[in-house]
């Protein structure tokens, strides 16, 4: 078990402030729905928010790959 001396990581960091963002949504949703309501409306357009993940995961591989292939040789 981790000492209380020891810092997180940056990727518990995230993961930490991703579940209490979460967690406050959740509750939201719960409390007070015209809120939740009023929220869900700023959002894009499902269809957007699926080819920015198609995009960007593309962007993100293509990016890797060349990065491997370059230092392959």
């Amino acid at each position: 078990m981790p000492n209380a001396s020891e810092t997180a990581c940056g990727t518990c960091l995230r993961l930490r402030m991703f579940l209490t963002i979460a967690g406050a949504l959740i509750a939201g949703l719960y409390l007070q729905p015209g809120w939740a309501t009023a929220v869900a409306g700023l959002m894009p357009a499902p269809l957007l928010i699926g080819w920015a993940i198609c995009g960007f995961g593309t962007l993100g591989f293509a990016l890797r790959l060349r990065h491997h292939l370059r230092h392959q040789r």
